[in-house]
């Protein structure tokens, strides 16, 4: 997986999180995009996008 493909599966992630599940406050937005980074740093890090996608998605679930 390379940055693109990263950045096109968080931004769908993150719609999902907002129109299903009802992520209705901009702060909470705002973070939820904050750990999506996150993990993109995680990944870029440890060259591997899929783990940092899978610990920015049990992040965000973990606040929400």
């Amino acid at each position: 997986m390379d940055l693109l493909t990263y950045t096109i599966v968080s931004a769908v992630l993150i719609m999902m999180l907002h129109f299903a599940l009802g992520i209705g406050e901009e702060f909470k937005l705002f973070i939820t995009f904050g750990i999506f980074i996150l993990g993109a740093a995680m990944g870029a890090y440890l060259n591997s996008y899929e783990f940092g996608l899978g610990a920015a998605i049990v992040l965000s679930l973990i606040n929400w």
